[in-house]
């Protein structure tokens, strides 16, 4: 025990006890029990075993306690942020809206990212904080909301590489001009 850096005093465990008997959380009661078995004394191997954890986890775990006490190793889990943010009626008015218009009739162009011919995800992500006061943390979630709305996702490609040169392009349309 002379090389920890958390030996914790008979006060810190009584509350770290208090704290993993009121927690409905599964993974703080995991840091909340990892952490009182380390600081009084536990062998890594025993608590890694106990926890079912690594020992990587344990010294991280003790590391956040000492530097901030029980509340580094609360849960900070809020819910799924992007769960139902838009409703069912409101999906419907968005995909509405996504097919009769394009970006650029409806975003002003010191809004908007793209050229507005085609909807993007950054132009999606703009129209749906514009139009329903939402953002979604994820970019997978705009995804989803394009497939809901019955549109595809494309990705950009780089240059074709059968595709002529710029050169070979001018090339060519000069000889068109001199028939």
């Amino acid at each position: 025990m002379a090389n920890r850096k958390l030996i914790l005093s008979e006060q810190e465990i009584a509350a770290l006890k208090q704290a993993s008997d009121r927690t409905s959380e599964p993974a703080e009661l995991k840091r909340l029990q990892a952490v009182r078995l380390y600081g009084t004394g536990h062998l890594v191997s025993e608590i890694a075993e106990i926890v079912d954890t690594s020992p990587t986890r344990i010294y991280r775990w003790a590391t956040w306690y000492r530097q901030g006490g029980r509340a580094e190793l609360q849960s900070k889990y809020e819910g799924n942020q992007n769960a139902a943010k838009l409703g069912g009626d409101q999906k419907v008015d968005l995909r509405e809206r996504l097919h009769q218009y394009r970006p650029d009739q409806v975003l002003p162009p010191e809004t908007r990212i793209s050229q507005g011919q085609f909807w993007t995800v950054s132009d999606l992500k703009i129209a749906v904080k514009q139009w329903y006061g939402v953002t979604y943390q994820s970019t997978s979630s705009y995804h989803r909301l394009f497939k809901a709305c019955a549109f595809s996702v494309q990705r950009t490609a780089g240059q074709y590489r059968s595709q002529p040169s710029q050169e070979e392009i001018a090339d060519f349309e000069e000889q068109i001009e001199k028939k």
